[in-house]
C-alpha cells in the first residue's frame, strides 16, 4: 500500500474522533456568534445569527427593533470574545489539516506532536477566554497569549477528554515514539504513517497495560484500534519490522493482551536515526519478553495440571494468609 493510501486509512480509522472534534467546534462557534449577536448593534451579526435562509428575505432594519435582546456583554468583554471567534473560525477552515502531521526531517517527535496540540489547544482557550470575558475576569495581559498557543500540559481533564486523533506522517529517522508517552493520556489517539526503513520494534516502549498498541507492517486492519475505548497509538511500518496488537481488553496479563504477534525472519543490524543496533536489539527483547507465557519452573514444568496450579498460585497474593 503507497504512503498516500495509507494516510487515507489512517484518517478514517480516526474519522469518528474528527467527527466529534469538529463538531464541539461548530457548537462552539454558534454560541459565541449568538452572544455577539445579542451585544452588537451591527446588523451583519443579527444577520449571521439568523442564518443563511433569512439572508436577503428579512429587513434587519426593521427587525432589530423587535427582536428580543439578549443581555449585552460589556464594553471591554466583546473584544476578546471576538478574538476568540476568529480563533474558532480559523481552527474550522483547517478541516482535516488540523488532525494531520507532517513532521519535517530532522525535527523532533515529541516536539513537533507538542506543537500542533497547542495548536490545537487554541479551541480550549477560545472557550475559556469566552467564559472569562462573560465573568469580567479576563486578563489581556494573562490570557490573551492563550489564543495563540494553548499546549497540552494545561489542558484539565474534560478538555483532554475532548482530544481530537492525531495522524503522524514522518521518516523512520525520526521515528522515536517513546518521546509520545507524556501526551498519552484519557482518549488520545495516534497513527503514525512511517516512511523508508524503522527500527522492528519501534513501538514496544510505548506498551502499558491500558494503552492498545499496534504494529502494522502489511494490508492496514485498524478496526480493533477504530473501537478501542481509549488511548490507542497504532504505527505503519515496513515488512522488516514486527507485526503485532497488544489489546489492553484482551486480558490482564501482559502476554494475553497480545492478541497476535509476528516477528520478522530477518532483523538487519543498522543504526537507524541515531538508535544504535543494541538499542534496537533491546527494544526487540523487550517485546519478545512481554510477548510471551511466563515459563513455569520445577517438577510442575511437566505436569498439565501442575502447570496450571503453579500459574495459579503465582497470580495469587498469599501474603495475607500467613498470618
Amino acid at each position: 500500500m503507497q504512503f498516500e493510501e495509507k494516510k487515507a486509512s489512517a484518517l478514517n480509522a480516526v474519522r469518528s474522533r474528527i467527527d466529534q472534534f469538529h463538531a464541539a467546534l461548530i457548537v462552539t462557534e454558534e454560541q459565541v456568534r449568538g452572544l455577539l449577536s445579542g451585544s452588537s448593534k451591527t446588523e451583519d451579526d443579527r444577520s449571521e445569527a439568523l442564518g443563511y435562509f433569512a439572508k436577503g428575505k428579512v429587513n434587519m432594519e426593521r427587525f432589530n427593533t423587535f427582536a428580543p435582546k439578549v443581555r449585552r456583554l460589556e464594553n471591554d468583554a466583546e473584544a476578546p470574545v471576538r478574538a476568540a471567534q476568529a480563533v474558532l473560525k480559523s481552527l474550522l477552515a483547517e478541516g482535516d489539516d488540523l488532525f494531520i502531521v507532517d513532521m519535517q526531517d530532522g525535527k523532533g517527535l515529541g516536539h513537533s506532536l507538542s506543537v500542533k496540540l497547542a495548536h490545537i489547544g487554541r479551541a480550549f482557550a477560545a472557550a475559556r477566554v469566552v467564559d472569562l470575558a462573560k465573568n469580567g475576569a479576563y486578563k489581556e495581559d494573562k490570557h490573551a497569549a492563550t489564543l495563540e498557543r494553548f499546549p497540552y500540559a494545561t489542558w484539565n481533564s474534560s478538555e483532554r477528554a475532548l482530544a481530537p486523533a492525531l495522524v503522524v506522517n514522518v521518516s523512520g529517522e525520526d521515528f522515536k515514539p517513546s518521546s509520545v508517552v507524556p501526551l498519552l493520556d484519557t482518549n488520545m489517539k495516534i497513527i503514525f504513517n512511517v516512511r523508508g526503513d524503522a527500527p522492528a520494534a519501534a513501538l514496544a516502549r510505548v506498551i502499558s497495560p491500558g494503552v492498545f498498541v499496534q504494529q502494522i507492517t502489511g494490508e492496514p486492519d485498524l478496526k480493533a484500534f477504530k473501537d478501542f475505548k481509549g488511548i490507542a497509538v497504532a504505527a505503519f511500518l515496513p515488512e522488516t519490522a514486527v507485526s503485532f496488537v497488544h489489546d489492553p481488553s484482551a486480558g490482564s496479563t501482559t502476554y494475553e493482551r497480545f492478541v497476535s504477534i509476528a516477528f520478522p525472519k530477518e532483523v538487519r543490524k543498522r543504526p537507524i536515526g541515531g538508535i544504535s543496533p543494541a538499542q534496537q536489539a533491546e527494544d526487540y527483547k523487550l517485546l519478545e519478553s512481554l510477548s510471551v507465557p511466563p515459563e513455569i519452573a520445577g517438577e510442575a514444568a511437566s505436569d498439565p495440571a501442575g502447570k496450571l496450579s503453579a500459574w495459579l498460585l503465582s497470580q495469587t497474593n498469599l501474603a495475607d494468609l500467613s498470618a
